[in-house]
């Protein structure tokens, strides 16, 4: 009776055990059937390069799959522009999240034509009359801000200094030389150039040619209204120092500028 049982736990076993071990195997082919197509073995894996590796257009690339080769594409026509917040301003506790909401609203909805394109009220960007001093308040912050964003996004072709044509390392190898923005023309604003609301739209647009082609990028994507009146700002406050003597300045200042740009 002994025999018998322990032969019975026995035999249990070893099924219990064959069909924990099938298990393992089943588990283990479909394991290695959802990781079909791994590449390396080099982390991160991929168990589903199709999925990780989805077709897509690169911007400012070409592509067949339109008919003009452009893979940017303009909205939709009549497509109606909407903000993921649904709160309404004044209707939020705190002051710091309304003015950021507001601030967000107007932007969106760009009431403010001076403020959104540069323009003086009334005129419209097909055939446009730039305001001729910024809509903003120009304090040390504003002037802080450009300098910031001006280093970031436009020394790279006109240089630190604002004098373009060689002074940017990209610049230096543009199709067009940098505007020099020390110059009288963008100082004067009797002219066009000259007025902080050109300056803004070129920030925000680009410039073109009257053939068409581009000779400055727009850098609407990564620099917003209130950033590009700050760059303006800043661009002045270039244009006033560039008029100061260096034997004019603080010895503070000129061991600065002696000592070069970290």
């Amino acid at each position: 009776m002994t025999t018998k049982t322990h032969n019975t736990r026995t035999s249990t076993g070893r099924q219990l055990g064959l069909l924990l071990a099938l298990a393992a195997a089943g588990s283990a082919i479909a394991f290695a059937a959802g990781c079909r197509g791994d590449r390396s073995d080099a982390p991160p894996r991929q168990f589903f390069p199709d999925m990780d590796d989805q077709p897509k257009l690169d911007p400012q690339s070409e592509t067949a799959f339109f008919e003009d080769g452009r893979s940017q594409r303009l909205p939709v026509e009549r497509t109606v522009a909407f903000g993921s917040r649904s709160e309404l301003p004044g209707t939020v506790a705190s002051d710091a999240w309304d003015g950021m909401i507001t601030a967000d609203r107007e932007s969106l909805l760009k009431a403010d034509e001076t403020f959104a394109f540069g323009i003086v009220e009334g005129s419209t960007r097909e055939e446009p009359v730039y305001v001729d001093y910024m809509p903003v308040p120009v304090t040390s912050d504003l002037i802080k801000r450009g300098e910031e964003r001006f280093n970031i996004f436009c020394s790279a072709c006109h240089g630190y200094d604002g004098e373009g044509g060689s002074s940017g390392t990209v610049g230096a190898l543009w199709s067009y030389a940098p505007s020099n923005l020390l110059a009288e023309q963008y100082r004067d604003r009797g002219n066009q150039f000259g007025k902080d609301g050109y300056l803004y739209h070129v920030i925000r647009d680009g410039l073109w040619g009257p053939d068409g082609s581009n000779r400055m990028p727009a850098y609407g994507y990564s620099i917003d209204e209130r950033d590009a009146w700050a760059i303006v700002a800043y661009i002045r406050t270039l244009q006033a120092a560039s008029d100061v003597a260096f034997d004019e300045l603080d010895p503070a200042d000129q061991a600065r500028l002696e000592g070069g740009t970290p």
